[in-house]
């Protein structure tokens, strides 16, 4: 732990915060908090001075001359982070934090996931992820979940593939560009005792389509990726990470690559798709990363 911490408050809109926020993680932050009116993140302070961003590709938030820092002297700011967060319920599936585990008494239907999320975007308590959960736990009420072949596209902690595993997807495999979120997602896998497989990738890494797939990126990503997720998606694509206000766009994008929208969910300024393949790809019932 540094003898002092850099904190830094950004204004960031709703619909730009999942964004913001993994940029921040991908800079190093030690923590990043969503708050009222923006994000709260905190780096390593070189004695007295803010710490200066690496950042790949600058979103206008962070620009140099948006950004406000102040210097904290040491103290336990995961301690104060931890205590924010609460278990959270997404149809039959509570999301309970680790440190949590211990204490956590569930309802009688309920599917308990334990996460950490380490260093990759994501306790599981956005609405992306809440109402992707959602999504797949009306799929198996339905009973189109269980032994199906499912892939998480950009899996993050490994929620939705775990969520996926736990009620009787088989096989699934979970893919994201970040290593550091694929390691996440391995010991988040293993403290849930499921069987998923995660590879460094992306959608086109994938050897063959999968009757499920579950992408929760960001609009801008999803309209990129759209001609891949519906051509690797055999009966039922779930996006998610989309903004309100740009809800058209991925639903034209995903469209136009050959799906069909039947479903549009919204909370706190974001929406999660359920789209369908208007032609079922045929290729062998199986899902797996390329070698």
């Amino acid at each position: 732990m540094p003898d002092a911490t850099a904190r830094l408050e950004v204004a960031v809109r709703p619909e730009r915060r999942e964004l913001v926020s993994a940029h921040l993680w991908a800079a190093g932050a030690l923590g990043v908090l969503d708050g009222g009116d923006g994000l709260t993140a905190w780096f390593p302070a070189a004695g007295a001075t803010a710490p200066v961003l690496d950042l790949h590709s600058p979103v206008p938030e962070l620009l140099p001359t948006a950004l406000h820092w102040s210097i904290e002297a040491d103290r336990d700011w995961q301690a104060e982070w931890k205590a924010t967060i609460a278990p959270v319920d997404a149809g039959r599936f509570t999301i309970v934090p680790t440190w949590l585990a211990d204490g956590h008494r569930p309802r009688p239907d309920e599917e308990t996931l334990v996460l950490d999320p380490g260093r990759a975007f994501g306790t599981g308590h956005h609405a992306t992820t809440t109402l992707c959960l959602e999504l797949l736990d009306d799929l198996d009420l339905g009973d189109a979940l269980a032994g199906r072949a499912v892939a998480d596209v950009g899996c993050g902690t490994g929620v939705l593939a775990i969520a996926a595993a736990r009620r009787g997807a088989s096989p699934v495999v979970g893919v994201d560009i970040d290593a550091d979120a694929v390691a996440v997602s391995r010991a988040n896998v293993a403290a849930n005792d499921v069987d998923v497989e995660l590879a460094i990738g992306s959608v086109g890494d994938l050897a063959g389509p999968a009757d499920i797939v579950c992408a929760n990126l960001v609009t801008d990503v999803v309209v990129q990726l759209a001609d891949a997720l519906v051509a690797h998606t055999r009966q039922a694509l779930i996006v998610s990470g989309v903004a309100s206000a740009r809800r058209d766009l991925a639903a034209a994008a995903l469209e136009r690559a050959g799906a069909r929208v039947d479903e549009v969910r919204t909370r706190d300024g974001w929406v999660a798709l359920l789209a369908r393949p208007l032609d079922t790809p045929d290729t062998p019932d199986t899902v797996e990363v390329a070698p």
